[in-house]
């Protein structure tokens, strides 16, 4: 296998060093002992095969490939042909993953019906397992049999010893290695190196070991679930391998922690949110709160915005209602999403005075009470410039009886964005329901960009206000987790851990689990911790105890495979002669509304402005009240609106058809660009 990413090598003299102390071990000379290639000069960038006497070429090399949700496991068989008249030894430096482990040998053989069968390695003290090899290997008066060795060179590079292979014969030998994977974009991605020799490329037979997960392989899907992907890998091109976990719960975690010695534990913590961490509702009721008011300028891209929310309920019944001073249906009654979505394309907003949020939230309280429907949702799209009295506090505590989880938001002209503001006073009714306040943004038009942006109005997409308790080793956890990405904790730490919680938000529902430590999971990060980066903060004694747990070749420890009551052979390697190798074993925003003024009204608003109000109402009365002699008003306006009228009077006699005709013509007065303020309160009279 080729190495893509470069792997730390230990420094040459200390292999070296090494190396004559283990040749010592099994030569008694250091003179005699010539370095395997790998160690002698700079790794190869690809697997080599390397006879000790004669021709050895490569047959075949078979890779099954099984990807878990999290990491991998290959289980390699390399046969290779021995073209000499006698037995021989076969080396292969293996350049294999640099993050990756080996956990397995064994050694093919016959039985006495001459069929195929397996030899289980051994996994052993390093030193042990070369000076055991050598042994074996030797000269001898016995009839050859089968030994292996395999056996660390560094991160991303071991050695396959394997003896013997026979005379004009061929050998199997097979090896199995671990690999983590990196969660991102919802799935488990990792890329293998081009693997093979020069000579011969791998077949590589890629299946995911949960049937209903999708495996990709360089951008293309595996033809059926549960079926491998079959390539054959060129030595100088990678795999990219992608596995899509399906069924899995929202937020998936594993946790492993492993005593190593006092003070040192291995700690490894995943948390993995879910490709989606919800899914959109089918056969919802919703019901569109649209703020029709004069103040809300930004309507259009309001209208924009439910458009991209609506286009994501398939299936549901929607109620679009404005509201002014009143609740209107403009577009009919209990739409199909298509019709409803269909007539919001040609609907322009017809803007008038009055700000009514009380009385449409009550209507769409009212309709969801008496739903058939299960799933119920009110949006509200409105720029929160209401009259005085309707405070955000009133609307916190207003009365909800229809279950429906409720979302407030206003939206402006910019880029498609949405953010949650849990600070908002306007928050309250919301999160009492299950919802949010948001503040968006969107253009004039519902598309793509605007439809991801919204698309938050239909499902949740992140795990907001995160908080992971209990994992030893210096974590902190961002105050967010987005769907489809996850967080890692992989380190040597001072204590263990024993369990982990976590606490969130989808939307404003909580969110809470709690997991423990795994068994098997601390057996499988035991081993992987031999392709991590923190190999060096554990001495030797210490690696061992992780390398036996995790059954892993190490710096510390080699697989030996061999036939039982094998023994140095008639046609075993000369050790003597220096010329053979040896194993050994390295958001949201969270700025203000202004509503400082809110509960009063502001007076002497300006001699301007209540001298127009005085005009209209004049030519008002003349058509409301022709026969009075003196009329009077008082009303509220916000910037270029009004948001109230509070009282009508006409004198000397009251007349109540003609106060009500008077307070209609106030309501459908257009504001002149003299109001700019926020809650004027303004009283208007005059003589006719």
């Amino acid at each position: 296998m080729r190495n893509t990413r470069a792997a730390e090598e230990p420094p040459l003299a200390r292999v070296v060093v090494r190396a004559m102390r283990l040749a010592s071990i099994l030569t008694g000379s250091l003179l005699s002992v010539v370095l395997l290639p790998a160690l002698a000069s700079t790794p190869a960038r690809a697997d080599s095969l390397v006879a000790t006497r004669y021709e050895m070429v490569e047959r075949a090399h078979v890779v099954e490939m099984k990807v878990d949700r999290g990491f991998a496991t290959l289980v390699v068989q390399r046969t290779v042909a021995n073209g000499g008249p006698k037995s021989d030894q076969a080396t292969f430096h293996l350049d294999i993953p640099a993050t990756s482990v080996a956990t397995r040998l064994r050694t093919s053989g016959a039985n006495g019906k001459g069929q195929t069968i397996w030899f289980e390695g051994e996994l052993m003290e390093a030193e042990a397992a070369a000076k055991k090899y050598q042994e074996l290997t030797g000269i001898g008066g016995y009839y050859p049999k089968d030994p292996a060795l395999l056996s660390w060179r560094s991160q991303g590079n071991l050695a396959l010893q394997v003896f013997p292979v026979l005379g004009q014969s061929t050998k199997t030998v097979e090896y199995t290695l671990k690999l983590p994977l990196e969660y991102k974009d919802g799935a488990y991605h990792v890329e293998l190196p081009a693997m093979g020799t020069t000579e011969l490329s791998a077949t590589v037979r890629v299946s995911a070991a949960h049937p209903e997960d999708a495996i990709v392989v360089n951008g293309v899907t595996a033809p059926a679930a549960g079926a491998p992907a079959v390539i054959t890998a060129a030595a100088d091109k990678s795999l990219a391998i992608v596995l899509r976990p399906r069924g899995v719960a929202p937020i998936d975690t594993v946790l492993a922690s492993v005593q190593v010695a006092d003070n040192k534990h291995l700690v490894h913590g995943r948390i993995a949110a879910a490709a989606h961490l919800a899914e959109v509702p089918r056969g919802a009721h919703v019901v569109v709160l649209f703020d029709a008011s004069r103040s809300h300028h930004d309507a259009g891209v309001g209208l924009a915005a439910v458009r991209a929310y609506l286009a994501h309920m398939t299936g549901a019944t929607v109620e679009f209602l404005t509201f002014d001073r009143e609740v209107r249906a403009p577009l009919g009654r209990g739409l199909p999403v298509a019709v409803a979505l269909a007539r919001l394309a040609a609907f322009d907003v017809d803007l008038r005075n009055g700000s009514a949020l009380d009385t449409a939230l009550a209507e769409a309280d009212t309709i969801l009470g008496a739903s058939a429907s299960q799933v119920r949702r009110v949006v509200v799209v409105t720029d929160t410039l209401t009259r005085s009295d309707l405070t955000p506090a009133k609307i916190g505590v207003a009365s909800w009886k229809s279950g429906a989880i409720v979302h407030l938001a206003t939206v402006e002209h910019g880029n498609p964005a949405l953010a949650r503001d849990d600070e908002s006073p306007w928050a309250t009714l919301p999160r009492r329901t299950g919802g949010l306040f948001w503040k968006g943004s969107a253009a004039t038009t519902a598309d793509a960009a605007t439809r991801i942006a919204f698309e938050e109005l239909a499902r949740p997409k992140r795990l907001d206000k995160l908080v992971v308790r209990g994992l030893s080793g210096r974590f902190v956890a961002p105050a967010v987790l987005e769907e489809g990405s996850g967080l890692e904790h992989f380190v040597i730490a001072d204590g263990p851990t024993s369990r982990v919680d976590v606490d969130g938000e989808l939307w404003s529902k909580p969110l809470h689990l709690s997991f423990t430590p795994s068994a098997e999971q601390g057996k499988l990060d035991a081993a992987l911790f031999f392709g991590s980066s923190l190999v060096s903060e554990l001495s030797e004694p210490e690696q061992m105890k992780l390398a036996m747990l995790g059954r892993a070749v190490s710096p510390v420890t080699s697989y030996l495979a061999i036939e039982p009551g094998v023994r140095p052979s008639n046609e075993g390697l000369d050790w003597g002669l220096g010329t053979v190798g040896f194993g050994e074993g390295g958001g949201g925003r969270g700025e203000g509304i202004g509503l400082g003024s809110i509960g009063t009204l502001g007076h002497g608003a300006g001699v301007e402005k209540d001298k127009w109000l005085q005009g209209e109402l004049v030519t008002a009365a003349k058509t409301c009240a022709p026969s009075a002699k003196h009329v009077s008003a008082e009303l509220e306006t916000t910037y270029d609106e009004i948001v109230d009228v509070l009282h009508v009077e006409i004198a000397p006699t009251r007349d109540a058809k003609a106060e009500t005709c008077l307070r209609e013509a106030i309501w459908k007065l257009t504001l002149p660009a003299v109001f700019t303020g926020q809650f004027e309160g303004h009283h208007v009279s005059t003589k006719l």
